[in-house]
C-alpha cells in the first residue's frame, strides 16, 4: 500500500507501475549548494577487515570497528552488518581477522585481540571460543591462516610486543615458533597450493622466508631504512613467476621476482613514477604522504591482470595494471577525516584492503579507514563510502514515571535522533523538532513528568530540554570553558524534588561535572572530574536532605559528595583493580565503573557497582565506605559488566539485573547472593544489552526495557523472556546516504526536522535514498510555491506528489509505502516541471525520510 498525500487542486494522480531502465544508474552526481555534514569523526574507524574466500557467493565480510570495539558482519557486501558478541568478552581491543579459506563449508573464523588472545568462530560468528592454551602472552596483533587450512589446521599469530606463534590443530594448541626478540609486523601465505612458502616482516624491515609450514624460518633480506614492514602481498602464481611485494613505512614499495632472493625497490611506487628494473636499488625520494604504505593487494587473477592496489598512510587508492611499474590513483569518493592528524588519534588514513575471489567479474575491492569502510565495483576506479556507523545506534533510554497505568520511553540515537513511545512500543513517534544533530547521549525523563511534561537529552556543546514530553526541543548552549571548549554532556540526572528545586547535574566527556539550579538554562561547573570522562552518575533518593551523589571517572573509579557537589572525595576502598588500571596501559573503554543506587539508599545505603573492565561486580551497604566483590559462578569472577539496572521496588524484591559481556544477562532478587542467567536467546542472537530499565510499575506488571547497540527489547515476565520491539528509523535531509543529483540547496528553519531540509526547483533534479526495510515514507513541506515531483520505487514509477498547500505546513507526509518485502529498495524522487496551476512555483522539498523495519 503506498499513499500520495498533500492537498491538492486541479490534478489527478494516476499511478503507473513502469519498469524504468536505468533509473538508478548513476555514476557521479553533482551537488550543488549542498552543505554536507561529516558524519565520521571518528566514530566509525574500521581498524580490520577481512573478505570471504567465496565472496561472490556469500557476499560475507568482517570488519572490527575500532572506536566502539566491534566485530561487525555484513552477508550483502557490507550493506547492512550484524555485530558479533556471542562468546566475545574481550576487555582489550580487537586487532585482526583471519577467515578460514574453506569458510563457505567449515565457517571458521579467528580473530585476536590485543590483551585477551584469540577467539576463534565455527559458525560463521554467531559464537566464540577463547583458544589460547600455549600463547605465552595474550597481546596478539595479527592472524594468518594457511590457503591449506581444511587439511592442515595451520594458523600463524603474531605477538603485539614480539613472538611468533603457530597452532597445526586449528588452535587447540599453539607454540612459538619465532621468539620474543623478532615483533612480526606482517604475514602472508602463499596463495600458490604449488609453492610452499610464508614470509614475514618485522620491525627492523628484515624479511623472513619459511618453506617448511612456518616451523623454521631464516632471513631473506634487510630493506634499507625501511623501518616497519607493514604489508606483504604474493602472486597467485608465485611458483611461476616468484613475486611478492613487500610495502614499508619509510620506503614504500618492494619487488621480488624470484621468490624473495632478491627484491626491486618500486621507485616513487604509488607516486606515478616508473619503475627502472634495471637499477635495483638506485633510490628516488618518495615525498612523505606516499612511501607509508599500509596494505597491498593483488587480483587474484594477477599471473594474468598484473594488477596491483595499493593504499598508503595518507592516500588511496593507487593501481598498477602492470605489476608495479607504473601507478595510477583513483579516490573518487574516497575520503579522509582531518580528526586522525590530531595528537590524540595520530592515525592513518587508510589501512586494509581486500579483493574479491571474483575480482575479473564482480569487480569488488573494499578499502578499509579512519573515516569508514569503502567499497568499489568498477575495478577500483570510483568508490562509496559504506554506513558501518548506524543511524539505529542507541545511546540512551529512559522510562517515564508512571502516569495512572502506563508511561513513556524514549531512545536517544546516535544519528537518528529522539523517538519516543506512549504505548509500550506498539507506536513510535520521531521527536528531532528543535535539534541541530541527531547525535544525542543520554535521555533523561523530569520526577515530576506527569505535570511538568520534562524530557532532558544532549549533544556535542548543548544541553536538551522538552517542555511537552519531548515532541520539540529546546537548545541550551553550553559556555565555553576556558582551553577546553565547549562541555558534552554524557550523562544527566535529576533531583528527586526537580518540581521545586528545579536542580539537575550532568556528567561530561572532558569537563567534569556540571549542575543547574534553574531547569538546565543556566549551568556551571562543580568539578572538574579529574579532567576525564564521567562514566557514570547517580543520585540520592533523599538528596533534598543528604546532598548524596556518586559519579565514576574512567580511570580513576568513584567519587562520593554529600554537600550537594561541593566537595568530592574518593569512594574507592575495597576496589582493589583501581590502582590496578592507574599503572597499567590497558584501553580505557575497559576502566569504566556502571553504578546504580538502592531506592531505599537512605535506609539501607547501598549501592551496586560493575566494572567494565574484567573485575566483575561489587556492593556496598554503607554508601561507599567500602566495597565487597560479589563473585558468582553464574556469570564468572570477572565477567567484564556493560549495563546494570535496580528494582525500583528493591526494597521487597531485592531484584538487580547485569548485563555481562559476551555472557548475556543475569538476574538476583537476594540483592546479589544468587544470580541466574535469564534471556539466553538476546546473547544467542548475538545482542548485546547496552541499556537496561525497570518499569516503573514493575512491581505490578514485571516489565522491563533492554537495549543493545541497534535494537529494543520488552520482557513482560521479569527478564526471563523477551520480544523484539519494532521501530522506524529517520534518516535526515543532511544524511551523506541521501544521494543528490542536480541543484539542490539547503535551508534551515526551526519548523523542520532536525532543522534543515533540501529543496529544488529545477527539473530533473534527483534524490534518493537506498534503504533495508518494508516501508519508507517521505516527510516534506508543503506551500503556495511548491511544485510536483515523481516518486519512484526500486525503479517503479508510483506516481506524482503534489506538495502545493495555500497554507504552508511543514514535517508533513508527502509519499508513504509500507508493504513492500522486507529486503534492500530504493526511493528516488525526481523534481519536475509540473505545478498545480495555483501555485507559484515548482519547489521541492526533502526533511526526512522515514525507514520502516
Amino acid at each position: 500500500m503506498f499513499k500520495l498525500l498533500g492537498k491538492r487542486k486541479g490534478f489527478i494522480i494516476l499511478p503507473i507501475l513502469v519498469i524504468l531502465t536505468g533509473v538508478f544508474t548513476i555514476v557521479a552526481f553533482l551537488i550543488v549548494d549542498v552543505e554536507y555534514v561529516c558524519a565520521h569523526s571518528p566514530h566509525d574507524v574500521v581498524d580490520a577487515l577481512d573478505i570471504s574466500p567465496t565472496y561472490d557467493q556469500d557476499h560475507t565480510l568482517f570488519i572490527v570497528s575500532m572506536d566502539h570495539d566491534h566485530l561487525l558482519k555484513s552477508t550483502d557486501g557490507g550493506f547492512s552488518w550484524k555485530k558479533l558478541v556471542n562468546g566475545l568478552d574481550n576487555k582489550f581491543f580487537l586487532s585482526s581477522i583471519a577467515i578460514s579459506p574453506g569458510f563457505g563449508t567449515d565457517q571458521t573464523v579467528f580473530v585476536s585481540s590485543d590483551g585477551d588472545g584469540i577467539y576463534k568462530s565455527q559458525d560463521g560468528g554467531a559464537s566464540w571460543a577463547k583458544i589460547n592454551q600455549g600463547l605465552d602472552d595474550l597481546r596478539i596483533g595479527l592472524l594468518a591462516t594457511s590457503p591449506r587450512y581444511a587439511a592442515d589446521e595451520i594458523v600463524l599469530a603474531a605477538g603485539t610486543e614480539g613472538g611468533l606463534y603457530k597452532t597445526n590443530n586449528g588452535g587447540e594448541n599453539w607454540y612459538e615458533v619465532i621468539d620474543t626478540e623478532v615483533k612480526v609486523t606482517a604475514i602472508a601465505f602463499s596463495p600458490d597450493l604449488n609453492k610452499n612458502l610464508i614470509v614475514i616482516g618485522d620491525n627492523e624491515s628484515q624479511v623472513w622466508l619459511s618453506d617448511d609450514e612456518g616451523e623454521t624460518w631464516k632471513k631473506s633480506y634487510r630493506i634499507p631504512e625501511g623501518g616497519t614492514i607493514t604489508t606483504i602481498a604474493i602472486s597467485e602464481e608465485v611458483s611461476k613467476d616468484g613475486t611478492v611485494f613487500i610495502g614499508t613505512e619509510q620506503r614504500g614499495i618492494f619487488k621480488t621476482i624470484d621468490g624473495g632472493a632478491s627484491f626491486i625497490e618500486l621507485k616513487g611506487g604509488p607516486s606515478g613514477y616508473s619503475v627502472d628494473f634495471e637499477h635495483r636499488w638506485s633510490f628516488v625520494q618518495i615525498r612523505p604522504p606516499d612511501k607509508h604504505v599500509m596494505s597491498l593487494a593483488l587480483s587474484p587473477n594477477y599471473g594474468q591482470d598484473k594488477t596491483v592496489f595499493v593504499s598508503t598512510w595518507w592516500k588511496a587508492v593507487f593501481k598498477s595494471d602492470d605489476g608495479g611499474k607504473t601507478w595510477k590513483r583513483y579516490d573518487t569518493g574516497v575520503t579522509c577525516d582531518g580528526q586522525a592528524n590530531t595528537k590524540e588519534y595520530k592515525s592513518p588514513h587508510f589501512r586494509h584492503l581486500k579483493v574479491s575471489n571474483a575480482f575479473a567479474e564482480d569487480g569488488t575491492i573494499f578499502l578499509a579507514g579512519f573515516d569508514g569502510l569503502f567499497k568499489s565495483t568498477d575495478w577500483g576506479r570510483t568508490w562509496t563510502q559504506l554506513e558501518t556507523l548506524p543511524l539505529r545506534l542507541i545511546t540512551g533510554m529512559g522510562v517515564s514515571p508512571a502516569d495512572e497505568s502506563d508511561f513513556s520511553v524514549t531512545i536517544a540515537t546516535y544519528g537518528g535522533g529522539a523517538y519516543t513511545t506512549n504505548n509500550r512500543g506498539v507506536t513510535w513517534t520521531i521527536n528531532n523538532n528543535g535539534l541541530k544533530t541527531t547525535r544525542l547521549t543520554d535521555v533523561t525523563f523530569s520526577p515530576a513528568y506527569g505535570s511538568d511534561n520534562m524530557v532532558f537529552s544532549g549533544a556535542s556543546g548543548t544541553l536538551l530540554r522538552s517542555t511537552d514530553g519531548g515532541g520539540n526541543w529546546d537548545r541550551i548552549e553550553l559556555s565555553q570553558i576556558e582551553n577546553h571548549g565547549q562541555p558534552y554532556p554524557m550523562l544527566i540526572v535529576l533531583s528527586p524534588n526537580f518540581a521545586t528545586d528545579h536542580t539537575l547535574y550532568f556528567g561530561t566527556r572532558r569537563h567534569g561535572i556540571l549542575k543547574s539550579i534553574d531547569g538546565g538554562l543556566n549551568s556551571v561547573v562543580i568539578w572538574d572530574g579529574i579532567g576525564k570522562v564521567i562514566s557514570a552518575l547517580v543520585i540520592s533518593p533523599d538528596f533534598t536532605t543528604d546532598g548524596t551523589l556518586f559519579a565514576s571517572v574512567r580511570g580513576e573509579g568513584i567519587y562520593k559528595t554529600e554537600d550537594w557537589g561541593e566537595t568530592w572525595q574518593s569512594a574507592n576502598n575495597g576496589l582493589t583493580f583501581i590502582e590496578m588500571w592507574k599503572s597499567t596501559a590497558s584501553p580505557l573503554t575497559g576502566k569504566d565503573v556502571l553504578l546504580v543506587i538502592s531506592p531505599n539508599y537512605k535506609e539501607d545505603k547501598t549501592l551496586f557497582a560493575g566494572s567494565a573492565g574484567t573485575e566483575g561486580l561489587f556492593r556496598t551497604t554503607d554508601g561507599g565506605a567500602s566495597w565487597q566483590k560479589l563473585t558468582r559462578a553464574a556469570y564468572g569472577r570477572d565477567g567484564r559488566i556493560i549495563a546494570i539496572a535496580i528494582s525500583p521496588n528493591y526494597k521487597n524484591d531485592e531484584t538487580l539485573i547485569i548485563s555481562v559481556k559476551g555472557k548475556g544477562l543475569f538476574k538476583t532478587d537476594d540483592g546479589g547472593l544468587t544470580f541466574v542467567e535469564i534471556g539466553d536467546e538476546l546473547i544467542n542472537n548475538n545482542h548485546d544489552i547496552r541499556l537496561i530499565e525497570f518499569s516503573p510499575l514493575y512491581s505490578s506488571d514485571n516489565t522491563i526495557y533492554a537495549a543493545s547497540n541497534e535494537e529494543i527489547f520488552q520482557s513482560t515476565d521479569g527478564g526471563n523472556t523477551w520480544k523484539l520491539i519494532s521501530r522506524p528509523v529517520r534518516y535526515e535531509d543532511m544524511r551523506e546516504v541521501i544521494h543528490y543529483e542536480g541543484k539542490w540547496q539547503r535551508e534551515k528553519g526551526s519548523n523542520y526536522s532536525a532543522t534543515s531540509v533540501t529543496q529544488s526547483k529545477v527539473a530533473h533534479s534527483i534524490a534518493s535514498l537506498s534503504f533495508i526495510g518494508t516501508g519508507v515514507s517521505w516527510i516534506g513541506t508543503e506551500g503556495n510555491d511548491q511544485g510536483i515531483a515523481k516518486v519512484y520505487i526500486d525503479g517503479n514509477y508510483m506516481g506524482d506528489v503534489d506538495q502545493f498547500n495555500d497554507t504552508p505546513g511543514s514535517m508533513v507526509t508527502s509519499f508513504s509505502v509500507t508493504d513492500l518485502d522486507y529486503g534492500w529498495h530504493t526511493i528516488m524522487i525526481e523534481v519536475t516541471n509540473a505545478k498545480n496551476p495555483a501555485s507559484t512555483g515548482h519547489r521541492i522539498t526533502i526533511d526526512a525520510f522515514d525507514i520502516e523495519p
